[in-house]
Parts: C-alpha cells; structure tokens; sequence
C-alpha cells in the first residue's frame, strides 16, 4: 500500500498587529510545515516580528518561513484582506489543498472588499455562496452552529427545517470523513429552555427543528441523531460522552460551553465549502503578539485537522 501524499495547505497570517505571524513562525521553526505548503503573508511584517520575539523560536522560523512565500500571495501593506483573497484563489484552483487562517480583526478589515462578519461568511461568498457551517471541533467536544453572527433578537425566524438540516447533516459527514467516526451519535439542541417543554416556552422545537432533524436523518443515514433536546442537559451528556457531536441554534450556545472544554485546541472548520478550512478557536490576542507567549495548540490541531494527520490531538507541542 502506498502512502497518500500530504494535503498542502495555504495559511495566511490574518491580523498583522496580531498573534498569527507568531504562530506562524512557530510553526516552521518546530518543523510542522511542509515543502508543499504556501503561506499569505506579507514577509516584511514577519520579519518584523521575528526580530522582536523572545524565546528562541523566531530566527529558525523566519529562514525556514522563506521556502513557503510564494510570491503570488504577497501583500504590501500588510492588508489582511488581500492576502485572503489570494489565498482563496490559490486553494480553488489546486483541488486538494486546504485553507489555514490566521484570526483577523473585523474592525480593520476594508468594508469595501470584506463586508463580511466573519471569515464564515465570506468564504461561502467566495465559494459560490453555498450553504456552509460553522462548526468547532474539539479533543472531547464538537459543535456545529445553526445560525452564527447575528444579534439574539433575530436568531428565531433564522431557524427552520432547512437550516437545522444543512448544520446536522454537515457535521455528520465532517465526524464520519474528517474524524473517522463510522456511525456518529448527534445530539440536536432545542432554541428554547427545556426544549420548549411541550410549547410551553415556543414552538421552534415543534415547527422547525424536529423536522429539520427528520430531514438530516434521511440525508445523512448512517448517523443516529436525536432531538430537540433540551441544551444544557445535552452539553452535560455530550461531556459525558454520550454524543459525538452536538448542533446548536446560536453562536453562544454552542460556544460557550465549547471554549470552557476546548479553549487552547479547538479548530474551527467551515463546513460545506468545495476545499476544506480550519482556523485555531482564538481570536487576534493583539496584547500578547510579540511577547512570546503564545499557546500554538489550537493553531497546531488546525494544521494538523486541514492536513488530515492523525491525530489531530497531540502532546508535542
């Protein structure tokens, strides 16, 4: 049997003023990046960094960073923007290589060419505008969102059938082809407390989401999935390993449980793209670029996740 070859990956370094060029650095220095891997930065702001970072890590980082600058997806300036931009072109048109993005800082990023509230949202743009979710994916946890950056206030008429569907079914192929779970065990969260308790507390339960889920059952057959369920019961049984894999209706139930389990390393991954896409679970961390203290464990399970290594989990960070 002969070995696959590796997955190359495009990473970019997201916020210039942020922890990506660090992590970045790190990442070549110890070693995890490979000869067919590419990274969108702008080489003047790594520089930059390197020459600042304590710790040791940075001068082998910066001269082993040069062998993956490729001149295509070089920015002057420092524009996170444009650097995504090309980094998008780049892995639509090599199928099989993924996407690794450093956190960006929204409010920095130029209205004009992002006017977008996430990355989420402007990768589908970018990918034809297909239905995507944003799912995180962690050691002891995973979590797809049912909706994602909008206020609570409109989060009810953004849930039906379809949407519950889309999320539970994407995050039932991603456990099955991505983590290698043969017969995933999915928990679908109601929107309301005690799921809604028979219509007590509102029926999205009754009108949206067991339907929703009905429709992922027969889309993704070889899961088990159940729901509505009440969300604070499932998050307790999904930490006791009775799901695989939860989907939950806003971006705070799902994630606020999910960072107290897997802050440093989980991996974002957007779902239903024509590549694959992971990021690390943290934002920009602006206070701590250039002081060396950096944890890279989440940066390291996105590689690790986008390149399909196993396991994506380690110690030897």
């Amino acid at each position: 049997m002969v070995d696959a070859p590796p997955r190359p990956l495009v990473l970019t370094a997201g916020d210039p003023l942020g922890i990506g060029p660090d992590l970045l650095l790190w990442l070549a220095a110890h070693g995890h990046l490979r000869s067919c891997d590419r990274v969108a930065a702008d080489p003047s702001v790594l520089a930059a960094r390197a020459r600042v970072l304590p710790g040791g890590f940075a001068p082998e980082g910066i001269a082993r960073l040069e062998a993956h600058l490729d001149p295509d997806l070089r920015a002057t300036g420092a524009d996170p923007a444009e650097l995504l931009e090309a980094a998008v072109e780049r892995v639509r048109a090599h199928p099989g290589t993924a996407l690794v993005t450093g956190p960006i800082h929204k409010a920095d990023m130029p209205p004009a060419r992002f006017p977008f509230p996430g990355h989420t949202e402007f990768l589908a743009a970018r990918d034809g505008g297909v239905p995507v979710t944003m799912a995180m994916m962690g050691p002891s946890l995973r979590v797809a969102l049912v909706t994602v950056h909008l206020p609570l206030a409109e989060v009810p008429r953004h849930i039906d059938a379809a949407a519950v569907a889309r999320a539970a079914t994407h995050l039932a192929f991603a456990l099955r082809d991505h983590l290698g779970i043969d017969t995933p065990r999915l928990g679908v969260c109601g929107l309301n407390p005690h799921a809604g308790e028979d219509g007590r507390f509102g029926n999205e339960e009754r009108k949206a989401i067991a339907p929703g889920v009905e429709r992922a059952r027969a889309a993704a057959p070889f899961a088990r999935f159940e729901g509505p369920l009440a969300a604070d019961g499932a998050f307790g049984r999904a930490g006791e390993g009775a799901y695989d894999g939860l989907v939950a209706m806003y971006h705070d139930q799902g994630l606020a449980p999910f960072k107290l389990a897997c802050m440093r390393d989980g991996v974002n991954v957007t779902l239903g793209l024509s590549f694959l896409r992971t990021s690390p679970d943290h934002g920009t961390a602006r206070g701590l670029a250039g002081t060396g203290r950096i944890f890279p464990t989440s940066m390291l399970a996105a590689v690790r996740y986008a390149r399909g290594d196993v396991p994506v989990w380690g110690s030897d960070a």
